[in-house]
């Protein structure tokens, strides 16, 4: 290889190393601050892909450049995990152990439906689960009020609690109380109840912080987006601001939630949809002190999200240190631009 062409890597190599400590960084600042480092938090997996590619090719002329990516991806393992579920065995499960899933299904809904189309939507994805294994609590987002009260019949679950905006939380277990996290106005809301399992008393939450609503225009510049028109540019713009207003309030929204995660005096769960990844402000703030399930006993890419962007992460379930995790698992299928994340969890 020519000095040209080794000098064109080695400027490669250093700025990934650069946008890898950057995307490590993302997490620590809120954005309201600084909304930069938002995008490369986001972008993490696709920088952790190019740094591993890099590894590679060094490795292969066995260059000293090649010490260089793997310091940067050791220096940064948390943040790999975030995405990379790496644990190869598995505990056994007691019988009292309780499943909990959480699933946003938002793209279910092709418009106006009616009664007959909803009954025979719910009957197809109760069955999708009847074969999953039925989760004991299932917390769902963007959830229609007519859907998810035939759900509730199809799948047998007595109990149930919803205040209108979308998310639900459906239980075999009995709930004693419930309400809501105040966030400003929204169409995104969290929910929580207290669940009664196995004579022992926890709550939940069912989160679903601010979303971004590009998915469209995202779509539409990855298949169709040429960088020599200007409408494409336009596009880009349209998303950018859009992600980086929706960061700031969802930053504001896990702040929130936190202060109500404290003040919480019994064990406790968080679920959902954070529409945020794990190197985000968003996440830290929640999960500080929290086990992520996927982290414990993930296996493999944790993706959820299976819209335009692929490799995205962006749905949870944390457990407080009252619940010893057995498994963890996201469950592909295309029921909506989401994948199911189910959590095995004891109660102690």
């Amino acid at each position: 290889m020519n000095k040209l062409l080794t000098y064109f890597f080695q400027i490669l190599s250093a700025i990934a190393i650069l946008l890898c400590f950057l995307a490590y960084l993302a997490p620590e600042i809120n954005p309201a601050y600084f909304g930069g480092l938002t995008f490369l938090g986001t972008a993490f997996p696709w920088i952790l892909l190019g740094n591993g590619l890099l590894l590679l090719f060094w490795a292969w002329r066995l260059n000293r450049f090649a010490l260089y990516h793997v310091g940067i991806i050791a220096v940064g393992w948390y943040y790999v995990t975030g995405f990379l579920g790496l644990d190869f065995g598995k505990n056994p499960v007691p019988p009292q152990a309780i499943h909990i899933a959480t699933h946003n299904i938002g793209h279910l809904w092709n418009g106006e439906m009616t009664d007959a189309q909803y009954r025979g939507l719910a009957k197809k994805y109760a069955a999708f689960w009847i074969q999953q294994g039925k989760p004991d609590i299932l917390c769902t987002q963007e959830t229609r009020a007519r859907f998810y009260k035939i759900l509730a019949r199809e799948m047998n679950y007595p109990y149930t609690f919803n205040l209108k905006k979308g998310t639900v939380i459906l239980s075999k277990f009995p709930l004693t109380k419930g309400g809501e996290v105040p966030f400003a106005d929204t169409e995104n809301s969290t929910l929580w109840v207290d669940v009664t399992a196995n004579r022992k008393k926890f709550r939940v939450y069912n989160v679903h912080l601010q979303s971004n609503r590009v998915t469209n225009v995202t779509q539409k510049v990855l298949e169709k987006g040429d960088l020599n028109d200007e409408k494409t540019w336009s596009d880009i713009k349209k998303v950018v601001k859009k992600v980086d207003n929706a960061t700031r309030i969802r930053a504001e929204q896990a702040q929130q939630l936190r202060a109500h995660l404290e003040a919480c005096t019994i064990p406790l769960l968080v679920c959902g949809d954070f529409n945020d990844t794990p190197n985000s402000y968003v996440y830290k703030t929640i999960a500080a002190g929290m086990t992520d399930t996927f982290r414990e006993k993930g296996f493999g890419f944790g993706t959820t999200f299976a819209g335009a962007l692929p490799l995205l992460r962006i749905d949870y379930i944390l457990a407080g240190p009252n619940f010893p995790v057995y498994d963890c698992f996201v469950v592909k299928g295309n029921y909506s631009d989401h994948f199911p994340v189910v959590a095995v969890l004891g109660v102690n």
